[in-house]
């Protein structure tokens, strides 16, 4: 290694040794043995996990071995890597290079260096609806400026658009500032990283890939959690790269407090910054991306509206969801539909209906527990909130909703029934509900649609 190369190492390791001593004399008991003597050390070079300390004076020697366990464990917090201490006088190390040339460990090329970006992930194709908008707004704000929000944490279920944020934040970056370096990588190549620079004796050149970008950016972090060693990891590769002003933005299927066997130590680091959800997408935002997706097919035959209504009301789980039932749909026109011209809602029904295809549509029992299940699911709910005491406005609307369905699609229940299916409500509570519900109906068309939507799923 030479030049460039050679002194971003030493200015490396020389850190790490800083640190290290910084350590060591915070829990030092002999602070003017501490001054005088371990920091007048340097770290002259690291190999085959053995670092070399010199000192100027030889016989000061014993106090830095004495004390080179101690030293090793903090030079291992720091830093990540694991090494036994050697200490040298200044003269004896001198002597040591005159016989045989010094052993760089860190041989990677700063040219090879890969993003592991997906170029075609990007702000422009990304589809921003209620569920996701803030979330889109805070991913551009990092990109526009690095830093503004560190680290920014996005959370969501499963194919609702994190990784594609991850990348669009990467490559923006990428065109409006080529000079900084971005690494996007998901936990579990994390991990598999660090187990394999373990095995290789590579820790240094793992470090040197981690702290050295500018924008880290990585995907489901719920994945080191319960692994110690890749926590540990984690903690001091993040340290290093907030304290030095760069860019990290995580996601994971959880918000950091409910992320389970994660240290509480990373979760604060992760609580730091800026935590954004994703909700699922509402029907307008699912019939967008929906129509994107199709786009990117280059079908050559028209689709009726009202099919896209389908879709986009049935198949809203996630995008994976929506583009699993385009896939299903087209194999179907490829197979079954060859001479029309169009697709319309009869052919699409019968596309998913069709016992041969994995997407299907369930039709559920108009009973109390189906209704409650089905409104839960449709507003992103569980159950338990819905009967729950809760008063927050969503969760009251889809509770009025869901008594009002209850009361008009199962036959012959009472309101006091319908009081005890929703957590003991009294019969009077039941009663208001459910007139409101008429009344808003009347008042309010996407309300009145998103019940007759309701209704359909339950019939």
């Amino acid at each position: 290694m030479r030049g460039a190369k050679e002194g971003e190492y030493m200015d490396n390791l020389k850190q790490f040794w800083t640190e290290t001593l910084n350590r060591y004399g915070e829990n030092s008991d002999d602070k003017i043995v501490f001054d005088s003597i371990f920091t007048q050390t340097e770290a002259k070079e690291l190999q085959n996990n053995e670092l070399i300390i010199t000192i100027e004076s030889v016989f000061n020697k014993t106090f830095i071995e004495d004390a080179s366990e101690q030293l090793a464990e903090f030079f291992y917090e720091v830093s990540g890597i694991k090494a036994t201490i050697k200490v040298m006088s200044n003269q004896e190390y001198d002597n040591m290079n005159k016989a045989k040339a010094p052993v760089v460990e860190v041989k990677e090329e700063v040219e090879d260096f890969d993003d592991h970006l997906s170029a075609d992930l990007t702000f422009d194709n990304f589809v921003v609806g209620n569920c996701n908008r803030i979330a889109q707004n805070a991913a551009l704000a990092v990109a526009l400026k690095p830093g503004t929000y560190n680290p920014l944490f996005l959370h969501s279920n499963s194919g609702l658009g994190k990784t594609h944020l991850l990348n669009a934040i990467g490559n923006y970056v990428k065109t409006k500032f080529p000079g900084k370096r971005i690494l996007y990588t998901n936990a579990e190549a994390f991990v598999n990283d660090y187990v394999e620079a373990i095995g290789n004796n590579t820790i240094a050149s793992f470090n040197r890939r981690y702290r050295s970008v500018d924008i880290l950016l990585i995907d489901d972090i719920q994945f080191i959690a319960n692994k110690e060693g890749s926590m540990e990891m984690f903690f001091n590769i993040f340290n290093t790269l907030q304290h030095s002003g760069k860019q990290i933005v995580i996601t994971s299927d959880k918000p950091p407090v409910e992320l389970k066997g994660m240290e509480n130590r990373l979760v604060s680091r992760f609580r730091q910054g800026l935590t954004v959800t994703i909700d699922n997408p509402e029907f307008e935002t699912a019939k967008a991306i929906l129509k994107k997706k199709i786009e990117s097919r280059m079908i050559d035959y028209p689709i009726d509206e009202e099919v896209l209504d389908f879709i986009a009301s049935h198949f809203n789980k996630d995008v994976r969801d929506l583009e699993g039932a385009v896939t299903t749909l087209l194999f179907y026109k490829v197979v079954c539909g060859q001479n029309l011209d169009h697709i319309s809602l009869d052919f699409a029904l019968e596309a998913f209906d069709n016992p041969d295809n994995t997407t299907t549509i369930t039709k559920k029992e108009a009973t109390p527990d189906t209704i409650k299940e089905t409104v839960a699911s449709y507003y992103n709910l569980s159950v338990t909130q819905l009967t729950s005491k809760s008063r927050t406005n969503n969760i009251i609307t889809a509770r009025h909703i869901a008594m009002y369905l209850v009361r008009e699609l199962v036959p012959d229940i009472s309101y006091i029934q319908i009081g005890q299916e929703f957590g003991g409500r009294d019969h009077s509570t039941i009663m208001k509900a459910c007139s409101k519900v008429k009344k808003k109906m009347k008042q309010d068309p996407n309300y009145k649609t998103a019940i007759n939507d309701l209704m359909e799923r339950l019939s």
